[in-house]
């Protein structure tokens, strides 16, 4: 189980890292012991809530991976919400506003909702691309 989720957090950092090289894409890692999700082309926000089209890599502890694009960003009170649609399924990763590298542990929440119904709620930790801790 250990290897899998080394495995799974190694190919999505990979993918992660392949597409900022290729396209000046910026992305970014989060995850627990159970989830891991790799939030991309950051840069197409404008700054006015309700745009972008940010992309979702997320892969569970046994690698089920779902790929999403089409991510809309609004940030009200305190709070940044990304939401992404598919199907009648909904994912939103809520992370707090802070300044960029002070608070580098903050977690975001990612919730998953199947119609009215919350299918997953998770805190999931930024990870940084030179310091993975692949470790047990």
């Amino acid at each position: 189980m250990i290897f899998i989720r080394k495995s799974c957090i190694i190919l999505i950092c990979f993918t992660a890292l392949l597409l900022s090289s290729m396209h000046s894409v910026e992305a970014r890692v989060l995850s627990n012991e159970k989830i891991t999700v790799a939030v991309g082309n950051q840069q197409s926000w404008t700054g006015r809530n309700g745009t972008g089209n940010l992309s979702y890599y997320g892969c569970d502890q046994n690698c089920q991976c779902t790929y999403l694009t089409g991510g809309k960003l609004t940030c009200r009170n305190g709070t940044c919400q990304t939401t992404w649609q598919n199907k009648n399924d909904v994912y939103i990763l809520s992370s707090a506003i802070s300044q960029q590298n002070v608070t580098r542990q903050t977690p975001s929440t990612l919730t998953i909702l199947s119609g009215d119904r919350v299918v997953l709620e998770q805190k999931i930790y930024p990870k940084t691309f030179d310091n993975l801790n692949l470790g047990d």
